[in-house]
């Protein structure tokens, strides 16, 4: 289907960051500059967000994994041990904040983004 694709606010980015505009501008451009880097070279890339989870980008395989404590955050310790045992699947989509990025990986081998 159609979908609009509406402008990034800016502003908005920086002001949650408590940055300039300017530099929120900068950082989110470089940012997806590198990404779109590495991806057409073929690299693997883990693509931390910081208090949320890892984005692991390995050939054509996608996944995301989220933190424990951004999980318990949004849904309570209690809706999500019993997603765990409802859906088991579900568990490896879970990782600790503490995990190494790389042992996330197939290959061991990523591009971290800060």
């Amino acid at each position: 289907g159609n979908k609009e694709l509406e402008p990034l606010k800016y502003a908005k980015v920086a002001m949650a960051a408590s940055v300039s505009r300017q530099k929120a501008e900068v950082c989110i451009q470089g940012t997806t500059s590198l990404l779109s880097h590495c991806l057409g070279k073929g690299e693997n890339v883990s693509f931390v967000l910081r208090d949320i989870g890892v984005l692991l980008i390995e050939g054509r395989r996608v996944k995301m994994k989220f933190f424990y404590n951004f999980l318990e955050r949004i849904s309570g310790k209690k809706n999500l041990e019993i997603a765990g045992f409802k859906v088991p699947e579900l568990l490896d989509m879970v990782v600790s904040q503490e995990a190494p990025v790389a042992s996330l990986t197939f290959s061991g081998h990523v591009i971290v983004f800060p």
